[in-house]
């Protein structure tokens, strides 16, 4: 009689884009105003308009807006230590903060060249 060895190999689930039915910046401006932006080493908040991070960064993942465009602490200089909330405050807490605001915004064109 012959031996039938199985071998089973468990593979980790696999990564599925988050594209469907994600929740997005249009989608958190629904629901509030502001986002928050929390540094996790040193503590430090910047308030955001949503609408505005839409202007800046387009429709994309809320997830996706402190790695998309590589984000630093302006204090500490950690890159990926910010974590987005996105909140309405209540008005007592309005009355303290700052919202960080567009002023404007600017576009770099560099050209570089090759030889053939």
């Amino acid at each position: 009689m012959q031996e039938v060895c199985s071998y089973f190999v468990l593979m980790p689930e696999p990564y599925w884009p988050k594209r469907k039915n994600s929740y997005t910046l249009r989608d958190a401006a629904k629901n509030g105003r502001y986002a928050r932006l929390r540094c996790r080493y040193c503590k430090m908040e910047k308030y955001f308009l949503i609408e505005e991070l839409i202007i800046a960064f387009g429709n994309i993942e809320c997830d996706d807006v402190t790695y998309s465009s590589k984000w630093r602490c302006s204090s500490c200089k950690g890159l990926h230590t910010i974590e987005l909330k996105i909140e309405d405050p209540p008005a007592a807490k309005m009355q303290e903060i700052r919202v960080r605001r567009i002023s404007r915004i600017e576009y770099i064109r560099r050209v570089i060249w090759k030889e053939d």
